[in-house]
């Protein structure tokens, strides 16, 4: 993120300093300014210079009129390289004096506007009232179509489907066994089992037990679940003294609705901090309490926790690895600019994939299964390498939305995430395997920014062979969901498959009942009370569910929504956009394929903005492009992914302005996008973008 920057002008006097944190930048603010100083001795105007301090990098650039930006990050320097650029091209179009060492209220107002326009310490907008603003008119819209109508009508009637007693009752009646035996089934991934067995033991431990069994079942997909009743009456039964029951009563009342995600994170971490790490039974059962993604926020302990169960559960221990591996990975995702960001973790799953998918083969053979399962090892095999593969997908995914790989390189490794969705994912969602609902979520998240990734390197008849592929992957969702509900934990991030997908199928005039459902089912599930708790306590969690939730309907405003109320909402839904990726670049994360999706959606306001709005929209894209992109020479293949509404919104600036450097400005941005397109092979695409846009120049 950006801890500070600033603008500095001749000798290094600040017009403006700007960090998050006070105090840092008063105690790094001279220091700063003298390296500033000494860099600027050895700079041309425009360059740009990096200096290590500390653990963070100062960056230093200088405009054409003589003042230094300055810039302290600690993360994806060179996004902000191209920041610093863009700041410095505002100072010299701005009518700021040439710098001489002296600031007055001219210049404050003027590096104000310029600074704040790119760097944001908030998001003001609230959810609630980005939701009812956005949806309450979408919904509004549908109840009068017939045919949107039947699909409300569908999914409200899937949501109100209540849970029933009776598969569990008839389950739970033919299995029998001690807790040992119950420890024994968890151990190897068979949770409904265990929990039916340790229902019928006697003790706090073996409550305790059944009632974390019966929250893994509900989160995992084709597993015969308890009833919330049922589990509600174990936890009221619970002595009160026993020191794990507060932390099983909260399981219960998070599955429940109960109690809050902040409930369950106090009792969590009170609960790491009575267990102990012995190997026997009552404390290998307990362990099981900590079985949860949010394991990993306490690094030592699930170090810990694995090394209780390496040699007792691979289930345990591959849960584990594979939440606290790609926490890790998207910790890096949107900062990282070089092939080395993912080299590691790319070489081992290449490493492992094909046993990988030689065990999901073995789990689809009908007859290898049954042998499997006869041995114990049938949910266990297919639990651990569906794991594995969500992680070597996600890896996979981050190196298509990184500008890491040119066209044909991304092409072939999209190609490949959407093999291993197809050919061998699909088939264990085909089967009555039960998996993590985790599993699925992360993957249905990876394959849809591969889906829309995909969408943006086919043309002509492949494309719509692609695009009814899309939506078979999107029915499928909808089929998990239809098919698991009411369990309560099997909830999937739709707003994330909507954010990828939804301006993918805006662009190609067609939006599918399935894709519908998914965002009607996704805005009634929205916990828009925790969402809006997070604005201060969580601002990255908060962007990002914002962010998500905006760029989903706007598609759906676009699509359903008309005359002007389809425009004035089009244009609420850009301006949060705007506001969202401004935030994320001065956090340091850099959303490539959400700028993308803005710019687009800009295009379809254009027409209905005056000249002064349609300016100041105008540059906050080209900045976002421009800095996404980074440099134009060197990633080709980013202006060409990115470059069709890029030109359209600076060929509408210019017809609209009158202004010759915006037609300049697309010149270039077509040359680089049609030779990029031509110089990876691709050239029914560039002869396609020549059409769209080459009369201009030919």
């Amino acid at each position: 993120m950006i801890r500070l920057i600033g603008v500095l002008t001749e000798g290094g006097v600040p017009v403006k300093i700007k960090s998050p944190m006070d105090a840092d930048g008063e105690m790094i603010l001279g220091p700063l300014i003298e390296a500033a100083k000494a860099l600027s001795k050895v700079m041309g105007s425009g360059e740009v210079r990096k200096l290590g301090f500390r653990e963070n990098t100062l960056i230093v650039t200088e405009s054409n009129k003589g003042y230094t930006i300055v810039a302290l990050v600690n993360k994806a320097e060179e996004y902000m390289d191209s920041l610093l650029r863009v700041i410095a091209d505002r100072i010299d179009d701005s009518n700021i004096p040439l710098a001489n060492g002296t600031v007055d209220d001219l210049h404050s107002i003027i590096i104000d506007e310029i600074v704040d326009t790119y760097v944001r310490d908030h998001i003001e907008i609230g959810f609630l009232e980005t939701l009812s603003t956005i949806w309450d008119p979408i919904v509004t819209m549908m109840k009068q179509s017939s045919n949107m109508s039947r699909i409300i009508g569908d999914v409200e009637s899937l949501l109100g489907r209540v849970e029933t007693s009776e598969y569990w009752n008839n389950y739970k009646s033919e299995v029998t066994g001690t807790l040992e035996d119950a420890l024994g089934y968890a151990l190897r991934g068979e949770f409904d089992r265990a929990c039916a067995i340790a229902m019928d033991v006697e003790g706090p431990l073996a409550g305790v037990f059944s009632i974390k069994m019966g929250e893994l079942i509900h989160n995992m997909t084709k597993a015969v679940p308890p009833t919330q009743t049922e589990l509600k009456q174990i936890a009221a039964n619970l002595p009160r003294d026993y020191p794990f029951t507060d932390l099983a009563r909260t399981i219960v009342g998070l599955l429940t609705g109960d109690r809050s995600p902040a409930d369950y994170a106090r009792a969590f971490r009170e609960g790491i901090k009575r267990f102990q790490f012995i190997n026997d039974t009552e404390h290998l059962a307990l362990g099981f309490l900590f079985l949860d993604a949010k394991v990993v926020d306490y690094p030592d302990f699930s170090a810990r926790i694995v090394d209780l169960y390496k040699e007792e559960s691979e289930v345990v221990c591959s849960f584990i690895n594979a939440i606290d591996e790609r926490s890790k990975l998207f910790e890096k995702l949107y900062s990282i600019t070089s092939y080395d960001g993912f080299r590691n973790e790319l070489g081992i799953y290449k490493s492992q994939i094909s046993g990988i998918l030689g065990n999901i083969n073995w789990v689809l053979d009908p007859e290898l299964l049954w042998e499997l399962r006869k041995e114990g090892k049938g949910i266990e095999i297919s639990v651990t390498a569906s794991l594995k593969l969500q992680n070597y997908i996600a890896v996979l995914t981050a190196l298509t939305e990184s500008p890491v790989l040119t066209i044909s390189e991304r092409k072939e490794v999209l190609e490949e995430v959407l093999m291993l969705y197809q050919d061998y994912f699909r088939g264990l969602l085909m089967t009555d395997i039960a998996l993590f609902s985790y599993t699925l979520d992360s993957i249905f998240q990876s394959l849809s920014v591969a889906h829309a990734e995909y969408y943006f390197l086919t043309t002509g008849e492949n494309r719509q062979l692609h695009l009814n592929r899309v939506i078979e992957f999107v029915a499928d969702i909808y089929k998990i969901i239809e098919s698991e509900w009411p369990k309560s934990r099997v909830r999937f991030s739709l707003f994330v498959v909507g954010n990828a997908l939804c301006p993918v199928f805006i662009r190609s005039d067609k939006m599918p009942e399935e894709m519908i459902r998914l965002v009607y089912i996704a805005t009634r599930l929205q916990d828009v009370n925790t969402i809006d708790a997070s604005q201060i306590t969580r601002p990255e969690i908060y962007a990002t569910n914002l962010g998500n939730t905006t760029t989903t309907l706007t598609a759906m405003v676009a699509t359903i929504l008309e005359k002007q109320e389809r425009i004035e909402i089009l244009k609420k839904c850009v301006e949060i956009s705007l506001d969202v990726q401004e935030w994320f670049i001065s956090h340091g994360i850099i959303c490539r394929d959400d700028i993308l999706s803005t710019t687009f959606h800009s295009t379809l306001i254009l027409d209905d903005l005056d000249t002064q709005d349609v300016e100041k929209l105008g540059n906050k894209i080209i900045a976002l492009n421009r800095i996404a992109i980074q440099n134009p020479t060197r990633y080709d293949y980013e202006v060409a992914m990115m470059g069709s509404p890029l030109v359209e919104i600076q060929i509408s600036l210019w017809k609209k302005l009158q202004d010759d450097k915006y037609l300049k400005l697309a010149k270039e941005t077509f040359d680089s996008a049609y030779n990029a397109w031509m110089k990876y092979g691709f050239k029914e695409k560039a002869e396609n973008f020549k059409k769209k846009y080459g009369e201009l120049w030919h």
